[in-house]
């Protein structure tokens, strides 16, 4: 804990995350992250469940407050602990997820400061896959570059207009009654054969049937299919479960699809999991396969959301998949970027090489504190 003292007695500086700070923290997340205002309790529980009853707890890898002369919270990081394997080895592991700085022009040193305290933790791995522009800078500014594969976030479009006014409608709600208006435009479009982004049906491929799935096949075929990977969380079912509902209850971000690919002989050969928005832009959280198959669950994610009505979808990170991302028309652009740092070279490793599964559920995406909305 690093703190320091004011003449009067009071403390500032950076300390652990206490249960009696999470109505602080919530009023600093809804000035940053929302319109202000008082945060709902629906935010302060889930403040409390994520921080203080996650099932991978624990104490030395708590989150961090950054407080003033006074003791009040004017900063924070959150900190998600996770266990990890590579190649059988024991990792102790910890994401950084939301931070955030009231009045940063008044604290210009509370974020560097946050991370730092983040960063001297006993983990043996930190890691963070939702840094946005300010943050990564911190990172950089410690010689702790960004990791290009995991950092490639994506973006399909299958019905341009459409896609625009849903962008639209992020800064301007009534933009929404632009919605049939851009779809005829986009159908008019694909009639006169000028837009050519709308994906066939998915054909049955020789190597791999696809299906929808339940969100229980979907997690028996992640712990089977984690194995491929050097790098990966040490799930069993009750603990990916408790992930995977945290990520269900995002319905911001539209309704979650679970799909399954099955080899001829019928074994898991893949899977994914996608919110599909009508409409809207369409979200891609975890995907996993055998390299023979990225090719066709790529067509098969495509195809299966734009046959939901979504104009278009995106995902972040997936190295697995990204040649055949980029040979169907993806956009690549930067959104959240992805740091890892390591004193064991070993660990960064598969990172490196793209043989680690350190994203999505397997990362920070599974919580609601990114996307969703409270009330």
């Amino acid at each position: 804990m690093v703190q320091s003292s004011d003449r009067a007695g009071n403390r500032a500086g950076v300390r652990d995350l206490e249960r009696e700070d999470l109505p602080s923290v919530g009023r600093l997340f809804q000035r940053t992250f929302r319109k202000g205002g008082n945060p709902p309790a629906s935010l302060i529980d889930y403040l409390r469940e994520v921080f203080f009853e996650h099932p991978w707890q624990d104490d030395e890898l708590a989150s961090k407050v950054f407080v003033d002369d006074n003791g009040e919270v004017r900063g924070f990081i959150g900190v998600f602990p996770s266990r990890m394997e590579l190649d059988g080895r024991p990792v102790r592991a910890a994401f950084a997820g939301t931070m955030m700085v009231d009045r940063p022009e008044q604290n210009p040193l509370a974020g560097a400061r946050l991370l730092r305290a983040f960063l001297a933790g006993p983990q043996d791995i930190s890691l963070t896959e939702t840094a946005n522009a300010l943050a990564l800078g911190m990172w950089q500014k410690l010689a702790l570059p960004l990791d290009t594969a995991y950092s490639l976030n994506w973006l399909r479009i299958f019905r341009p207009t459409t896609a625009a006014v849903g962008v639209m409608e992020r800064a301007f709600a009534g933009a929404r009654l632009l919605r049939p208006v851009a779809a005829a435009a986009d159908a008019l479009s694909e009639r006169a054969g000028v837009s050519t982004l709308r994906m066939p049906a998915a054909a049955a491929g020789r190597r791999a049937a696809f299906r929808d799935a339940t969100q229980a096949e979907f997690a028996e075929a992640v712990l089977s299919l984690k194995k491929s990977f050097s790098l990966r969380p040490l799930w069993d079912r009750d603990v990916l479960d408790w992930f995977m509902q945290h990520a269900r209850q995002k319905r911001a971000m539209g309704t979650p699809v679970w799909r399954l690919a099955l080899s001829p002989k019928g074994e898991v050969v893949g899977c994914y999991v996608y919110f599909a928005s009508r409409g809207g832009i369409g979200w891609l959280l975890q995907a996993l396969c055998t390299p023979p198959i990225a090719g066709g669950l790529v067509d098969d994610l495509f195809a299966h959301a734009d046959g939901q009505g979504c104009a278009g979808l995106r995902g972040g990170g997936h190295p697995w998949l990204t040649p055949e991302l980029i040979s169907r028309k993806a956009i690549f652009y930067g959104r959240a970027f992805f740091v890892a740092h390591a004193k064991d070279a070993s660990l960064l490793q598969p990172i490196r090489s793209g043989t680690a599964l350190i994203s999505g559920l397997a990362g920070e995406n599974w919580t609601r504190l990114i996307g969703d909305l409270f009330d």
